[in-house]
Parts: C-alpha cells; sequence; structure tokens
C-alpha cells in the first residue's frame, strides 16, 4: 500500500480529475469501454499483429563485483585510469555477485526468479534484459532466440531491446499526467503505426481493467505539488506501461511488491495468461509469492547467497529435485515457494542456525552442480502436469490458472485478443517492419510534445517559481537602477545593467534546469530510452516546445517591470523595447540549451552545477564588460558565449547617437556622455546591426541543442554505480558485552475510538478542482501492550494513515489541502498527547533516511549512541546494535555501504530490515511498522516478524503492523487482526483465533488448506463482499463478541507514569550527539569523493577561470574597469558557490535529521546546525584560502599578509552567507528545485544593492544591504585594492573616455566608498555571517513545530 499522505488514494483519488488535451479523454472513455461488448473489443484487437515469441537462454553466467570507485582529486571527478589501480582492485578481482548461472524460458512459459535478501536476483534480471552498469560479466552468455530457431541464431538483448519491457524495482513517471494518459502515450509511442488510435485507447482502457486501476485512472501520478496515486498504483502503472506495448520478452523486477496479495496474485494471473496465451516469454522475481500462485510458474531459477544456483528449471520437478538432493518434501498445506526459499536462504540469527542453514545451502548448491544429465536443461521440454501431485496437495486443490474463485470480474486477459498467430515470420527484420513499424520521428514528436505539454502545464511549483524569479529580480532591478540619471554616475549604471540584467535572471534559469533535467526529467529519459520507446531528437524538441510559452511569459514580465522601473531609453520606444525583450528571450531559449548541454554529458546535479558554473564565467568574462579585452588566445570564446551577444545588443539599443543630458558636467568628462564614444570605448562597433548579435544568439541556441542530441544518443552519462564492501578491522566479532540495557518503559494499551479522518481542497479553476475523500470512518479498535495486531487491508483502506496518526506524525495535506479528524487515541486510558511521543518508535514505508556512505554496522552503532539512554556505557550500546544486527540477519552485509540513489548498496529487503533494526535499539513501549514484510524474502520477512512476536511477547511491548502479503506461519503468529475496507471501515477488529469462526458467521468461511491472510484480503477487496462483511461487522459485532465471551471492555493498564514520560521525551544530551553527528556526516562526505571535491575545489576553480581572463592585471588606462570588473567577481559569484555546496549534502543531512527528530533518536536543532557548521567550515577556510591565491595574489591584485588574510575571511564569510540561506530555505521547503530557484534569487537581489553593481542605488535600499556580507565583503575588497592604487593613462585616454579613473581612490570616488576602516567591515561581515546562521537555525526551529 502507497503512503496516504502522499497519494491521492489517501488522502482521496478525487484530487486531481484532469481533463487531458486529446488522447485519453478523462471523463467519457471508461463508460463508454464499459458499454462496449467483449466480442466486439476481441474483434477489433484481433486485428493486431501478435509478438513474435523468443527463448531465453542463459549459459554459465558469472557476473563480478565491481572495482572500488576511485577518483582523481579534480574539480570534476574522473575515474582513476584502470592500470593505477591496486591489483585487488580489478574488476573480477573479488566475490562474485552471480556464479555460474544456467537457465532456460522459453516463448509461452512464466520464469519466476526466487531466493533470499541480497541472492542475485535484481542483478540477474538486468543481466537478461542487458543493462548491467558497471559490473563485469566474467564468464558466460544470454541469448534470444526466436522460438523454433537454432540455438546459433541466437540475438543479444540490444538487437531485439524494441521486443523486451522491463518493469524496474522503482518507479519513473511524470508526476502531472492522468494514468490513463501515462498509459496511452506509452502506447502511442511504442504500438505499431498500423494500430489505430481507437484501438489503442481499447487496449489501454483494458490495461487499466486488468491492473484494476478503474478508480485511479483520471487521478495523476503525483508530485511535491500535487498527491497522486498510492504506492501499489504506481507499481501497477508501471508495469502497464509495459503491457500496453506489447512485448514479446517481459522482465519484472519485484512486480508484486508493495501490492496486498489479491491485487499480487491478480497480476501474477494477468501475466500467466499473457505468457501462454500469447507465447511471450515473461521472467520475474519475486518476494513472498503466495501458495495459489505456484503452479502460475513454468519454471523457477532458485538463487542461494553469492549468486548461485541451488534449481533452475521446469517448475514440475522442483520438488523432485530436492527429493533427489535428499531433502525431505514440503508438509501438505505449505506453500511451496515459501519452503524452496527457506532451504535457500542463510539463517544467521544465532551462530547454530547459521552453521546448519551454511551447511545445507552448500550441499544444495554442490548438488546441482553436481547432477547428472537427466536434470539439465533443455529448449522446448514440456510441463510434466503429472509431477504436480505434490504442489497441487499444497494449495487449494483446484488450479490457480485462471479458476480462482476471487478472480476479479475483469479477469479476462488483453493477451487472447492478439494471440492470433501471423505465419510466415522468419527474420528479425521481418518482424520490424511492415504493419510493425514503430512511430517515426514526426509523430514521436508530436505524442512526446503534447506529454511533455501536459506534464508542464500542470507543473504549478516550476510556473509559481518562475513567475515569483521575474517580478522579483524585476521589481528588485528595477529598484536598484531606479530611473537611472543622465550623469557620469548613471552612465556607469546603465553600462552594469546593460551587462548584469542577463546572467543576473539567466543563471537562475540556468541553475533551476539543471536541476529540473538531473534530477527529474532525464531520469526519466534515461530509463525510457533503454527501453527504445523514442528517438533523441523528437525528446528534445518537445522539452524545448513544451516549456517555451513558460520560458517567453517569465523573460517579459522580467524585461517590462526593469525597462519602465529604470527609465530606460524612450526616444524609439517600441523598437528599443522590442529589442529588449526580443534580446531576453532569446537568452532564456539559449540558457535552457546550455543546461541541456550540460545535463546531457553528466546527470549529477553538483557536478553537473559545478561545470556550468565554469562554463558559465567562461562565457561571462568574453563579454566585454568585466574585461574590455580578454586575451587573445581566449578570444575567440565569446563568440559561442550569449553574454557577449546580448551585451552588444543592449548597449548598441541604448547608447548609439544618443548624447546624455550630463547636467553640470564640464570639459572632458562630456566626452563620457556621448553614447558613440561609449560605444568605442567598450571596442563596440557603432555601425554594426543588431541583426548580427541576434544571428549569432540564435546559432548558439542551434548548436547546444544539436551537441546536446549527440551527447543523449551517444555518451551514456547515467546508470547507477555499485557500492563496495568497506574494510572493518571492528567487525563486532569481539564484542563480548551483553546488549541487555536498562531502558525505562510502560506496557501501553493503544485504543482508538470513534477515528475518522477526511480529506478536502479548495480548487483554483482552471488549474484544480475541489475535492475530498474520506479517509478513515468511525474507526474502534484496540492494540494491547504484549501482543502483535496486524492492520489488513486493501490500498486505500488508510492503514498508513492509522499508523501516522498513533505515531503522532503531522499530515501534510498538500497546497490548500486540510483534514478533518474526529474520534481520539488512548495510551492506557488517556489521551494520547505529543508529550507521549518518546514512547513510539515508527519504522516508515519507505527507507530513505539513511546516509548512503555509512555501512549496515556503521548506521547501527551510530543509532545506539543516539538513542540509548547517555548512562548506558558506550560498549553496552555497541553490543546493543550488533545483537539487533544478528536478529534481523544482517550480518552478511554489516559492511556493505547502505547506498542510495545514485549507488548501489544493499538490497531493498535489507534497507526494510535495517529501518526495522534503527527502531528496536531502544526497545521501545510502542512498535509501529508499516510494512515490515514488504521487499523481503519469505524467509527473512518469517524472521522479521518472529522477532517482532518475541519483542511482544517476552517484554510486554506493543506492536502494530500493516501488512500486504502475509504468508500463512506468519498469519498464525499474529495475535489480533484488524481488517479494513476502501474508505477506512472496520470490516473486522479482534483476535485473531476468533477470526475464522466470525467469516462463517458472514458466510465467508475459510477455505481449508489455504492462507487465511490470502482469503481476508480476497474477500475484501471486491465490492459487493465488503459491503456484504462490512454490514455484517456492524450490525452483528455486539451480539458476536458476546456470544464468544470476548470482554467488550479490556482492562485499562494503569495511567502512565509520569517519570516515564519525562526520561521518554527526552533529547539525546549535546555532548553526546554533537559528536556522533558529525563524525558520521564527515564519513558520509569523504566517502563520497565526488562531492567532498566539489565543495572543497569550486570556489579555487572559479578562481582559475578569473586568472585566465583578467590575467595579470596592469595600470594601462583599462585596467579602471578590469578591476571594478575583478572586485563584483570577487564578490558576487561566492554566495552561489556556498548554495551549491549546501545543495550538493544538506538534504539527506536534514532528512535524516528530521526522521530522527521524530524518533528516539531526538537531538536539538542547534545540535544539528553547529555539526553541520563543523563539518564545512574546514572546507570553506581551505577553499577560500586558495580563491585569494588564484583572485588575490595570481591576478597582480594589491596584496600583503593584512589584504591577503582580510580578503580570505570576507571570501569565507561569503560562502557561510550562502549555505545559511541554503539551509534556511531547504528547512522549511522540501522541493529543492524550488529551494534553488527562491534562494538564488534571493542573493541575485541581495547583490544588486551591495554598492558595487550599481552606484545609483536608492538610499534606503543601499541602507537595507547592510544586513547582507556582501555589502561589508565588497568593501574590504575594493579598499584593499584601490588605496594607494596608481594607473597610467594618456592624455588621449582621458580625452576618448577609455581612462575611467587615474587613481584607486577616483575608483572608490566613483563608488562611492568614502569609510576605509577594513577592520570595521570584516567585524560587520563576520557579525552578519554569525547572525545568518542563527537565523538559519531559528528557521529550522520553526520548521520543527510543524513536524
Amino acid at each position: 500500500m502507497g503512503d496516504p499522505l502522499t497519494s491521492v488514494q489517501d488522502p482521496g483519488a478525487a484530487p486531481a480529475h484532469i481533463s487531458a488535451h486529446d488522447p485519453p479523454s478523462t471523463t467519457a472513455e471508461p463508460q463508454l469501454h464499459r458499454e462496449t461488448s467483449r466480442k466486439h473489443t476481441n474483434d477489433i484487437l484481433s486485428s493486431l499483429p501478435p509478438p513474435p515469441p523468443f527463448d531465453l537462454v542463459v549459459r554459465d553466467l558469472t557476473v563480478g563485483v565491481p572495482p572500488p570507485a576511485q577518483y582523481l582529486p579534480l574539480p570534476i571527478p574522473i575515474p582513476v585510469p584502470s592500470f593505477l589501480r591496486k591489483q585487488n582492485d580489478q574488476p573480477g578481482s573479488s566475490k562474485a555477485i552471480l556464479t555460474n548461472i544456467s537457465a532456460e524460458c522459453n516463448a509461452g512459459e512464466m520464469l519466476a526468479i526466487i531466493g533470499g535478501s541480497g541472492s542475485g536476483k535484481t542483478t540477474l534480471l538486468h543481466s537478461i534484459v542487458g543493462r548491467l552498469s558497471n559490473l563485469p560479466v566474467l564468464d558466460g552468455d544470454i541469448g534470444f532466440l526466436h522460438a523454433g530457431s537454432k540455438a546459433s541464431d541466437s540475438f543479444r538483448a540490444r538487437a531485439i531491446k524494441d521486443r523486451i519491457g522491463f518493469v524496474r524495482q522503482h518507479d519513473y513517471l511524470l508526476p502531472h499526467l492522468t494514468v490513463r494518459e501515462t498509459l496511452y502515450y506509452a502506447a502511442a509511442l511504442r504500438l505499431p503505426t498500423s494500430v489505430d488510435k481507437a484501438t489503442r485507447k481499447l487496449i489501454v482502457e483494458q490495461t487499466i481493467e486488468e491492473l484494476g486501476l478503474e478508480d485511479a485512472a483520471d487521478t495523476v501520478v503525483g508530485g511535491y505539488f500535487r498527491k497522486g496515486i498510492s504506492g501499489g498504483e504506481r507499481r501497477r502503472l508501471s508495469i502497464g506501461c509495459v503491457l500496453v506495448t506489447l512485448p514479446s520478452v517481459l522482465c519484472l523486477d519485484e512486480p508484486t511488491t508493495g501490492l496486498d496479495a489479491f491485487t499480487a496474485f491478480s497480476l501474477l494471473q494477468l501475466l500467466s495468461r499473457l505468457a501462454k496465451r500469447n507465447n511471450r516469454t515473461i521472467i520475474l522475481s519475486i518476494h513472498q509469492p503466495r501458495s495459489d500462485a505456484f503452479l502460475l510458474f513454468s519454471r523457477i531459477v532458485l538463487l542461494a547467497p553469492g549468486g548461485r544456483v541451488v534449481y533452475s528449471g521446469l517448475r514440475s520437478r522442483c520438488v523432485d529435485w530436492f527429493r533427489s538432493a535428499g531433502q525431505d518434501a514440503p508438509h501438505e498445506g505449505v506453500n511451496v515457494l515459501d519452503w524452496m526459499v527457506d532451504m535457500a536462504t542463510l539463517d544467521t540469527r544465532t551462530d547454530e542456525k547459521e552453521t546448519a542453514s551454511r551447511a545445507r545451502i552448500g550441499g544444495l548448491v554442490e548438488a546441482w552442480d553436481e547432477r547428472d544429465s537427466s536434470w539439465h536443461q533443455s529448449r522446448g521440454g514440456e510441463v510434466d502436469e503429472k509431477s504436480d501431485d505434490v504442489e497441487k496437495r499444497n494449495l487449494r486443490g483446484d488450479d490457480a490458472e485462471g479458476t480462482h474463485p476471487l478472480a476479479p470480474p475483469q479477469a479476462h486477459a488483453l493477451a487472447p485478443a492478439v494471440s492470433r498467430a501471423v505465419s510466415g515470420i522468419t527474420s528479425i527484420h521481418a518482424l520490424t517492419v511492415g504493419s510493425d513499424k514503430r512511430p517515426g520521428w514526426g509523430l514521436q514528436t508530436s505524442i512526446l510534445t503534447q506529454r511533455a505539454t501536459s506534464n508542464v502545464m500542470r507543473n504549478l511549483g516550476q510556473s509559481f517559481g518562475l513567475a515569483f524569479q521575474a517580478i522579483g529580480l524585476g521589481i528588485v532591478m528595477g529598484v536598484t537602477f531606479y530611473q537611472i540619471p543622465e550623469n557620469p554616475s548613471g552612465i556607469q549604471s546603465l553600462k552594469t545593467l546593460a551587462y548584469q540584467q542577463a546572467p543576473c535572471y539567466f543563471y537562475l534559469t540556468l541553475i533551476y534546469n539543471i536541476y529540473r533535467l538531473c534530477e527529474t526529467e532525464l531520469v526519466v529519459f534515461d530509463r525510457e530510452r533503454e527501453d527504445n520507446l523514442y528517438a533523441v531528437v523528437p525528446y528534445v524538441i518537445s522539452d524545448l516546445v513544451a516549456n517555451m510559452p513558460l520560458h517567453i511569459m517569465a523573460p517579459t514580465i522580467f524585461t517590462l517591470i526593469m525597462y519602465f522601473m529604470a527609465g530606460l531609453r524612450t526616444s524609439n520606444l517600441a523598437g528599443d523595447l522590442f529589442i529588449f525583450l526580443a534580446n531576453n528571450i532569446l537568452c532564456q531559449l539559449v540558457v535552457m540549451g546550455f543546461a541541456l548541454l550540460t545535463a546531457s554529458f553528466i546527470r549529477t546535479y553538483a557536478t553537473a552545477s559545478l561545470v556550468s558554473n565554469a562554463l558559465d564565467i567562461f562565457l561571462l568574462l568574453t563579454a566585454g564588460y568585466l574585461i574590455v579585452s580578454p586575451p587573445i588566445w581566449l578570444r575567440w570564446i565569446r563568440w559561442m558565449s550569449p553574454f557577449f551577444y546580448s551585451f552588444r545588443i543592449i548597449i548598441t539599443s541604448q547608447f548609439r547617437n544618443r548624447t546624455f543630458a550630463c547636467p553640470g558636467v564640464t570639459g572632458v568628462l562630456l566626452n563620457q556622455c556621448d553614447g558613440n564614444a561609449l560605444m568605442q570605448g567598450l571596442s563596440i562597433p557603432v555601425d554594426w546591426n543588431v541583426g548580427y548579435y541576434f544571428a549569432g544568439l540564435i546559432g548558439v541556441f542551434i548548436a547546444e541543442h544539436a551537441i546536446s542530441c549527440l551527447a543523449l544518443q551517444f555518451f551514456d552519462a547515467g546508470g547507477v554505480k555499485h557500492a563496495q564492501q568497506i574494510d572493518d578491522k571492528d567487525s563486532g566479532k569481539d564484542v563480548l558485552v551483553s546488549g541487555d540495557i536498562d531502558v525505562p518503559w510502560a506496557k501501553v494499551d493503544v485504543e482508538v475510538r470513534g477515528l475518522g479522518m477526511s480529506w478536502s481542497r479548495r480548487g483554483i479553476p482552471p488549474f484544480t478542482s475541489s475535492a475530498s475523500k474520506d479517509i478513515l470512518q468511525d474507526v474502534n479498535t484496540r492494540f494491547p501492550a504484549g501482543e502483535v495486531t496486524a492492520i489488513l487491508g486493501p490500498s486505500g483502506a488508510g492503514k498508513s494513515s492509522l499508523l501516522q496518526i498513533m505515531a503522532f506524525r503531522n499530515l501534510n495535506p498538500g497546497p490548500l489541502g486540510s483534514f478533518d479528524f474526529k474520534g481520539t487515541v488512548l495510551f492506557n486510558g488517556q489521551p494520547a498527547q505529543r508529550n507521549m511521543r518518546g514512547l513510539v518508535a515508527f519504522v516508515e514505508q519507505y527507507d530513505d533516511h539513511h546516509y548512503s556512505a555509512l555501512t549496515v554496522r556503521e548506521t547501527l552503532r551510530y543509532a545506539s549512541i543516539l538513542r540509548l539512554p547517555a548512562d548506558v556505557p558506550l560498549k553496552r550500546k555497541i553490543a546493543r546494535a550488533e545483537e539487533v544486527l544478528h536478529m534481523l540477519g544482517l550480518r552478511e552485509c554489516a559492511n556493505t555501504l547502505v547506498g542510495g540513489p545514485l549507488l548501489k548498496g544493499i538490497s531493498g529487503g535489507e534497507k526494510r530490515r535495517l529501518s526495522l533494526a534503527v527502531q528496536m535499539i531502544n526497545d521501545p513501549s510502542i512498535l509501529i511498522v508499516d510494512e515490515p514484510t514488504s521487499g523481503l524474502d519469505s524467509l527473512t520477512a518469517s524472521n522479521v516478524m518472529a522477532a517482532l512476536k518475541q519483542i511482544a511477547s517476552e517484554s510486554g511491548r506493543t506492536v502494530i503492523v500493516t501488512l500486504h502479503q502475509p504468508r500463512s506461519d506468519i498469519y498464525q503468529d499474529l495475535d489480533n487482526i484488524v481488517l479494513l475496507a476502501k474508505g477506512g471501515r472496520v470490516a473486522y477488529s479482534g483476535p485473531r483465533t476468533l477470526l475464522a469462526s466470525t467469516f462463517v458467521d458472514a458466510g465467508y468461511p475459510i477455505p481449508p488448506l489455504f492462507n487465511p491472510a490470502d482469503h481476508l484480503l480476497d474477500t475484501i477487496s471486491r465490492p459487493e463482499k465488503a459491503a456484504s462483511l462490512l454490514e455484517f461487522w456492524t450490525t452483528r459485532k455486539d451480539d458476536m463478541i458476546e456470544s464468544k465471551n470476548v470482554p467488550d471492555e479490556p482492562k485499562t493498564l494503569q495511567p502512565l507514569d509520569k517519570s516515564v514520560l519525562s526520561e521518554t521525551s527526552k533529547t539525546t544530551p549535546f555532548y553526546i550527539a554533537l559528536y556522533v553527528v558529525v563524525e558520521r556526516m564527515v564519513k558520509n562526505l569523504w566517502r563520497q569523493q565526488p562531492v567532498f571535491w566539489l565543495r572543497l575545489q569550486q570556489a579555487p576553480l572559479l578562481g582559475v577561470m578569473f586568472l585566465l581572463f583578467f590575467e595579470r592585471l596592469g595600470h594601462s588606462a583599462e585596467s579602471a574597469q578590469n578591476r571594478i570588473g575583478i572586485i563584483q567577481e570577487f564578490v558576487l559569484p561566492i554566495p552561489f558557490v556556498g548554495l551549491l555546496n549546501n545543495v550538493a549534502i544538506f538534504p539527506l543531512d536534514r532528512q535524516v535529521f528530521f526522521h530522527e527528530y521524530q524518533s528516539s533518536a531526538r537531538y536539538s536543532a542547534q545540535t544539528f546546525v553547529i555539526a553541520f557548521t563543523l563539518v564545512e567550515i574546514p572546507l570553506q577556510i581551505l577553499s577560500s584560502l586558495l580563491w585569494v591565491v588564484f583572485m588575490n595574489v595570481a591576478t597582480g591584485m594589491q596584496t600583503n599578509a593584512r589584504i591577503f588574510f582580510e580578503d580570505a575571511l570576507v571570501s569565507f564569510a561569503l560562502q557561510s552567507f550562502g549555505e545559511s540561506l541554503g539551509i534556511a530555505f531547504a528547512s522549511f521547503y522540501d522541493s529543492m528545485g524550488l529551494n534553488v530557484q527562491i534562494v538564488s534569487t534571493a542573493i541575485t537581489a541581495l547583490t544588486q544593492s551591495c554598492g558595487i553593481v550599481s552606484v545609483t542605488v536608492p538610499r534606503w535600499l543601499s541602507d537595507l544591504a547592510w544586513g547582507t556580507v556582501m555589502k561589508s565583503a565588497g568593501r574590504v575588497i575594493a579598499i584593499n585594492e584601490c588605496t594607494g592604487l596608481r594607473l597610467n593613462c594618456t592624455e588621449a585616454d582621458i580625452a576618448s573616455g577609455a581612462c575611467l579613473a587615474q587613481t584607486g581612490e577616483e575608483l572608490l570616488e566613483i563608488l562611492g566608498f568614502h569609510d576605509l576602516r577594513t577592520g570595521k567591515f570584516i567585524g560587520i561581515a563576520l557579525a552578519i555571517t554569525l547572525a545568518n546562521r542563527v537565523l538559519a537555525w531559528a528557521v529550522l526551529r520553526l520548521k520543527l513545530m510543524s513536524l
């Protein structure tokens, strides 16, 4: 089940009924297809060509572990060449992930890959589809053969990639499309052009029915500004996106994870029918399959730890194989699949069990390796149904495929309608021409443009961000340069405006678009390109066209506001305004292209932003303002710079043939009032037409997109890298101290009385409509202490919402949304209060709150130190971490990095257990776990639930869990069951032992030899049966309770002692938490070498860029203008460096802190801010010193020891200022894209008023600017450089206006700097730096109040 607070199903499927543009009508379509007869549907679909059949053959496949990630210490991380690595760091020098794997799957069969967590199931699937990233294939081969052809005619996965559909473990979907639209666009892009529009819609509608997505069909997938579908619905939608494309080979990585048992089985039934009736090849990995799913599979591959084969062959012969290997057959009523996984999974709970299981697995693997020829696989082998006697006795007794009595009413398949074979197909070439022709570039562009336009226009966050940027910066620039006077100071400000308006505004566009592309858009692109869904050029065109309206609107607003506020030229208003506007729109599009170009080569946002900053410096410095005449060997760069063309367009428009009034100005200074003379001083031809510069901008725009297309086509920038093991000398073997701890706790009965929860949202026509939904309705239940209570129900039943309420989690209704609550939650009869939160440990559904570069053992040890009382000795805390690590079977991966989005560490099941282990460290009174078994293999799931049962029964803890697909032995260990129907209504609540008789009374008896949990979910998932059961429970529950002698009002435990509440609500002491948090942050940062070098070298890299352009500053006439440029560049970029450094690491630190703050690891906001500051300060200091070496010493600015360290101090203050703003905004907003836009806009706005950009800033704004570091820092840099400076200006230079000033003091006079006390300004800068960090803490503290 998906998290109801991040879905539309919970809190509501209604929030996003959207009228689609054209393809998937969102209102009339479902009714239309319901009224269409099945015969007519099949007649239409039968005309489609069937997918050509392929057999899969895997022979002796061995896949090695990746070499450790090593990078050269450069600003842009470059891997160390292989010949420089140590021998044991080469690929294949360590153990393998998969070892000697052989398997087959013929067309018309479904192959299940099963095994324990970490056995290599996902790696095998990725090997089959040819997507292994950096994993080396050491031996073996994988081939696909056209059914009936010879083995020598096999094809690699890449050769038939159009025929392979792959559903990954994670869902990559566009957030602002509806379910129906998402499926329609997938079908339109993949199906042959011979399939007409009506048939495509029919395929989509049937896919929606097959996957049970009717209720969510018109709901958006979901994003930050919009609630969407649940996690289970996202999973089914990802599968549907592949199903609608009618692939020949379908591979699915854990397709049933996150689905309830009923939906999961229905999905497996559908896949089985697709295989058998459509002659497709289907390969999937699966966790915890229910018993009646066994007969759905044709073949099974069972993997042991280390990726070794225990069995690979026909499903019908697997039990016979285990008999021949000396193992007893499973007992009657035992789930055969669970039994097989148990046989091949290492049990590490105790040394004895580990030894026994290791010996058993070793014997089975050895037996398989030495099997005789009768067990060897052969293509075309038929499934021997005569051998299924044992398996069928262990099921319900009927054939699981197609005859499930609770199969959904729409259990027909899309497959029968498209299963008519087409004769005469004998080659791959024949299969890819004619009626099977895919959409061409033109049609792809049309489809992608419609899709992208819908996604962009519904992205309210992006629209509001661009509008905020345009209006905010327009006003800031207008105020900063308000009504520029016609005097020398005003003319200098006008020159600055002509240059500054482009980088000021478009830098934000650059940073945001890099974030958008790296974090969302290109992630989806990479996955869809792997599926060969479309070509690169149509994608690039569609992205440009879809985003163009917004990116025309934004610069238009910015230009209109700024132009009239600044009082720019009005003598030819229409012409000059049009030039200004056209220039800014073109610059916006060029910068978008620049962002695409950068992201095409680099997918990591931190690195991409660094590279774009470096390249942006090159382009800025060639504009001709900061440096009038760049070095000749770099001058060619200006022809690629949009700022070069933009500066000349604006200068030509505002200065050519213009004489400024300059009242009171006489003598040679009048030369500066002649626009043509000023243009000559800037080396801009007076007689050039601005059309030449516009042509240059258009040329840059075309070149950027052309190179981006080539990069996206041929350069592989994406992919997840695999983590290596970390050598840990302290492996836990020497921990002899007992892990027993004395933690204050109390037995707590949790009771829910009359609990109701509804969600509503106000609409904003035409963007959103009003909507509402009931999530929980009159829930009455009890969770006794010392027992395990499971909440069961289908997706949309409100299970996660109920858990979050009991765990004191504030629920986020989304923008314009609100929740309405009724009823109460009681702890031992007392109304639950927030000061009781310390009694509860909550294991959330998602596991994204761990540091990716820490090992499992390190994560648990740090958690133990933070969570256990301060008076518990350190050795006992470490012993407790080791005890929990063993209890949950994490010893095998103890020294493996946890991993994250771009680093493949431990498996999903291992991460799930790690999250549970962290919360179990301090043995809480109430343990609430959302889906503890999701993503786990059957044995591990059983062991986890056994551990929870032990915690409850032996220590009296209250354990509350939600379960999706519990196996039968897990069900028997449950003490109580709460069964919820869709809409959050209770269908049963009470002891498990009474449930069977209750269902008999209700008319739904549990069949013999059938998993009761599966029966419950099957029953409650059928609307008509759910309604009957709800009515029965509502009307007869009191009579039933009385007749079964169950106390209606159980005895309530004693009220909670105040001393226990006081102890459990304490935060971790500062002196303990600070050390742990700092050490953990440092270790995580150091192991992420690209991010570490980014933080250290971004500022020095900028210094190198500036040095290349400024070289050694001279004392010629133009050096005065160059010095103004270098002073500006000394100050203005560094806050952005701080921001980008913050974006690289703070989001994960924030997420971990927020998670721990709501748990027993709670520590204060000041501890977190101080720890983060202590980690960043050394890097900031070293970075600032290197920056000053390049900018002060190397460029030839005036320097001595005092000047050097003063400049370094203010550089440090500037970096810290940018980071403080990043902390403040990122603490309050989860969307980093929005944060980057807001903070960049704020920094840009503040820099405009610091006195070194515009010298005509209004007095009130100039006074306000003292609240920023840039104001005082700019004065320190300018005073240190200009005091005592002498320039060499000839009479001709003075007469032509080329000499701006002859002394440094004259430059300070132009800038309006009269107070020359640098010590005063350094003190102000450091005080403001401290104040801003305190402000960041205050914002973070304010955010914590809402958690």
